[in-house]
């Protein structure tokens, strides 16, 4: 009886911790939507983002009962928390250095990263419903359709295979998105995202979904608010005049013509007498 009770209340607790996330999300999108709608056509098009954040949020609040009911996974484990936004923390500081690196030598597009103060609130709703359409939803349906094989396979096993297969989702989608030409840097780019979709999975798997989250907020926090802020100034100012270039016409007062000069030589008055 108290087993039962205390497995109510801690789905409760996990259910609000989601909802929270849910709330803050929407916060951040009715502060910056008035001034900043620009931001959000390019990811959601004309879609109304609080259109977005809702149906995203019931679809999450849906998938994440399947994964937790069906799979173990969870929102929020309490201490076990801590410990996975910690691992987050560790490794979303690795992928960054990675990248920022990377973008020396590939050149990201210059008005790739939302400016800052706007960033601040721009990312965290937007990646909390990233986490919802590229991971948590699709892996909620892809475990429903891969589920009879969890009868050969094991549970277990058929759940790594999802993750797997739901890691490509995200690379696939942004570089379909960003319609980039097959080159190096857009290999590269597609391998930085899967090992990032692929290890945000591990961590929800091993951890929770707050974890996750904070994986990705920690992550958006390097790349595209701090080294956003950077890479204007370090590789997109113009540099100094040339040498050889055109050089300023003097002030105007050391050019400027006497006025006996511009009235032509003074006239003697005739002598009389």
């Amino acid at each position: 009886m108290m087993g039962a009770i205390n497995r109510q209340l801690a789905g409760r607790w996990q259910v609000a911790a989601y909802l929270a996330l849910a709330l803050a999300a929407l916060i951040c999108i009715l502060v910056l939507l008035p001034t900043s709608d620009r931001h959000f056509r390019r990811f959601f098009g004309p879609l109304n983002p609080l259109l977005v954040l809702g149906v995203a949020t019931v679809a999450g609040l849906a998938s994440l009962w399947v994964l937790r009911s069906g799979y173990g996974f969870a929102i929020l484990r309490g201490r076990s928390t801590l410990r996975g936004a910690a691992l987050s923390l560790a490794l979303a500081t690795a992928l960054a250095v990675a990248i920022v690196v990377a973008d020396l030598f590939i050149r990201y597009p210059q008005d790739m990263n939302v400016p800052v103060p706007q960033a601040l609130l721009f990312y965290p709703a937007v990646g909390f419903i990233a986490e919802i359409v590229f991971h948590v939803l699709p892996l909620a349906l892809l475990l429903l359709v891969l589920s009879p094989l969890a009868g050969f396979l094991g549970r277990e096993r058929v759940v790594w295979l999802g993750v797997l297969l739901v890691a490509l989702l995200e690379p696939t989608f942004q570089i379909l998105f960003e319609r980039k030409a097959l080159s190096w840097g857009a290999a590269y780019t597609w391998l930085h995202v899967f090992t990032i979709a692929g290890l945000q999975l591990v961590v929800f798997r091993r951890f929770d979904f707050v974890s996750m989250v904070a994986f990705r907020l920690f992550y958006y926090a390097y790349w595209h608010v701090l080294w956003g802020v950077i890479r204007r100034r370090v590789l997109f100012c113009r540099g100094p005049r040339p040498v050889g270039g055109p050089r300023r016409s003097p002030p105007r007062a050391l050019t400027r013509t006497p006025a006996r000069t511009r009235a032509g030589p003074a006239r003697r008055r005739p002598r009389t007498g």
